[in-house]
């Protein structure tokens, strides 16, 4: 389990074997990975139409405690015992009541929140954290009473106990990059989202392969990829004195490494910084054991549709387009101004199609913000970007001769 690349690609597989990949859960998980039910909105397990298949694969797989950097063996143990012996707990408090307080500390208690696996409670993360401190001494309270005898046989001691104060109760929610962010950090790899989900209609549209079809591509060919860096290793190479980066490109597949040297590490280094989205247009090496690239071009990932857009089409429906809706597309168009041709997509009552390219004056800058302003006016899938899949010729390594050279040579 300590392998997260190759946990990564596991889960990969499962999700894409319809398998759903849950969080981990103090009311679900065991040590390791489990299947489990996928529950209803009631907390129900969801049943299927008919009976089950005892055959078919789980509907659900629940992270184990042990996938969490920092909930070290004696937590777990001392969590799994409270909830065999009392049963599922009820809040916060509840668990820092029941569970051993020598394991279950602080410092799990924030992993235990910052990962997930506190979400049934009903609290945003955020709150739930700053209710730590609290909820532990409550706890403590409530426990050394408990010990001393101070405790009705009904739990009236309980029943007194203060509420946790408002302030600490409707704290709203971490920003989203925030949540995966701490994910990232406790679990390896991000569980309820990724960073790159925004990115997705881009990767898909101009990259040209994923980190999952590399292997296949011949040796020493140039492909186009989008991703997120995950990881930067700076050094100096002792052959040449000279800095070089290795980074680990990540997309929703899997990861690759890069390695970016002499001019393209001067030339794109500030770029190189972890959760940066970029687009690589690189040569991949599948001779050693994992692909590597080496980029000859990179660039931030929401700039794709500008550098890679051979064409900007915008699809008109001709039975809803009157003479002024047509004034609105012209000015939508002199707002985006650049150099992609412009073709207008007639699209006729019965069925035909009707091509016009638009004179060179009328040429634009794709962006998304030109395709969100294209959809708003005119309606859902106006935009289309046809995009540009030629690659460039690999350039040159530094130790590779010239041809002339070669030939003289020879």
């Amino acid at each position: 389990m300590s392998d997260t690349a190759k946990l990564s690609q596991y889960i990969a597989e499962a999700r894409g074997m319809g398998v759903e990949v849950l969080g981990p859960d103090v009311n679900e998980s065991e040590v390791h990975f489990a299947p489990t039910p996928l529950r209803g909105r009631e907390g129900r397990p969801e049943a299927g139409p008919g009976p089950a298949d005892p055959q078919a694969p789980p509907q659900a797989i629940r992270f184990g405690l042990a996938a969490i950097k920092g909930v070290g063996e004696a937590a777990m143990e001392a969590i799994l015992k409270a909830r065999d012996e009392g049963g599922r707990f009820r809040s916060l408090a509840d668990l820092c009541e029941r569970a051993d307080s020598r394991s279950v500390n602080r410092k799990v208690l924030e992993g235990l929140i910052k990962c997930g696996a506190c979400d049934g409670f009903g609290r945003t993360r955020a709150a739930l954290l700053a209710q730590t401190d609290w909820t532990l001494a409550r706890a403590a309270g409530i426990i050394s009473d408990r010990q001393r005898g101070q405790t009705s046989l009904f739990g009236e001691l309980e029943e007194k106990a203060p509420p946790v104060p408002e302030s600490l109760t409707d704290l709203p929610e971490w920003p989203q990059h925030e949540l995966l962010a701490h994910e990232k950090e406790l679990l390896g790899f991000y569980v309820s989202g990724h960073p790159l989900t925004p990115y997705v209609p881009l990767m898909e549209k101009y990259g040209l392969t994923n980190t999952a079809e590399l292997a296949q591509l011949p040796n020493r060919s140039l492909t186009r990829i989008g991703g997120l860096v995950a990881a930067v290793q700076n050094g100096i190479s002792k052959k040449s004195g000279k800095p070089y980066s290795m980074v680990t490109l990540e997309d929703l597949e899997g990861s690759v490494q890069m390695l970016c040297m002499n001019e393209n590490y001067e030339k794109y280094r500030q770029m190189l910084v972890p959760n940066q989205a970029i687009l690589v247009v690189g040569e991949v090496n599948t001779g050693d054991e994992k692909p590597k690239i080496f980029p000859q071009e990179i660039l931030p990932l929401e700039e794709a549709p500008r550098r890679f857009t051979k064409q900007v089409h915008l699809r008109l429906h001709a039975a809803h387009l009157p003479p002024e809706r047509l004034e609105s597309v012209r000015e939508l168009v002199e707002s985006h101004p650049g150099k992609c041709p412009l073709f207008l997509c007639f699209m006729r009552p019965a069925g035909e199609v009707v091509y016009i390219e638009a004179h060179e004056r009328f040429s634009v800058q794709p962006s998304l913000e030109l395709q969100q302003a294209a959809d708003a006016l005119l309606g859902p899938e106006t935009y289309y970007a046809k995009p540009d899949t030629s690659l460039p010729e690999r350039a040159p390594r530094r130790w590779e001769r010239k041809p002339e050279l070669a030939a003289a040579a020879g």
